[in-house]
């Protein structure tokens, strides 16, 4: 089981959910949290990797607020990204802040293994995600879950996972040509959340898929 942490940034003190590797080391893995917030669904994740042997840090972009409805979560992020200052101030340019310190923590880590992390984002994390590895070459792979991030991000590998009925992004059209190495996946009869147990939209076969094909890309590009 992981803890929570506190992390001093330029961007702000913030918290984070850190989960060692069991056995530790093991190589980097920052997880972006969706628009929910870094809620039980993403702290479970992240135990779940680090007992596949990943050292998890999942940063709490949103200061503890955790949602539960479409429309109160969309509400909360449309705060944020107007730029005006949100909820307790936060703005884009202070989550992504948030995310390149927690990318620096994640790799100080005594319990990591290695020195280029991945990057796992559903949903409202990929594109925070995307902007911060696009100019971190630390970042050695990168993983979409419905969000709208349909290539590897700077040099990173990717693999993108997408709901073939998603009301919120574009699912990419079927044999998109991606460099050697990456891949993307169509889940068909899927919505977005589709991976989230807390989700009426769940779906326990689909997400395992997405789980398996996960850790084996990780395992490929972080060894």
């Amino acid at each position: 089981m992981g803890q929570m942490t506190r992390l001093q940034t330029a961007a702000g003190d913030t918290d984070a959910y850190l989960a060692p590797a069991r056995p530790a080391p093991g190589p980097p893995v920052l997880l972006l949290h969706a628009w929910w917030g870094l809620n039980d669904a993403m702290r479970d994740l992240a135990d779940r990797l680090a007992g596949d042997g990943f050292t998890v840090m999942a940063p709490d972009l949103f200061d503890g607020t955790v949602l539960t409805t479409i429309e109160d979560a969309e509400a909360y992020t449309t705060a944020i990204e107007q730029g005006g200052g949100g909820p307790g101030g936060l703005n884009p340019d202070r989550i992504m802040g948030r995310v390149e310190a927690a990318l620096d923590h994640l790799l100080a880590q005594p319990d990591v293994r290695g020195d280029r992390a991945a990057i796992v984002a559903p949903s409202f994390g990929g594109w925070y995600g995307s902007q911060v590895a696009a100019g971190r070459p630390d970042v050695a792979a990168f993983v979409s879950i419905y969000s709208d991030v349909y290539e590897g991000p700077g040099g990173a590998a990717y693999l993108g996972h997408f709901a073939e009925d998603d009301q919120f992004v574009d699912t990419p059209a079927t044999g998109k040509s991606l460099p050697e190495g990456s891949a993307a996946h169509i889940y068909p009869g899927m919505r977005h959340w589709f991976t989230e147990p807390d989700r009426p939209e769940f779906d326990e076969k689909a997400a395992e898929l997405v789980y398996a094909r996960t850790v084996e890309f990780l395992r490929t590009n972080l060894g």
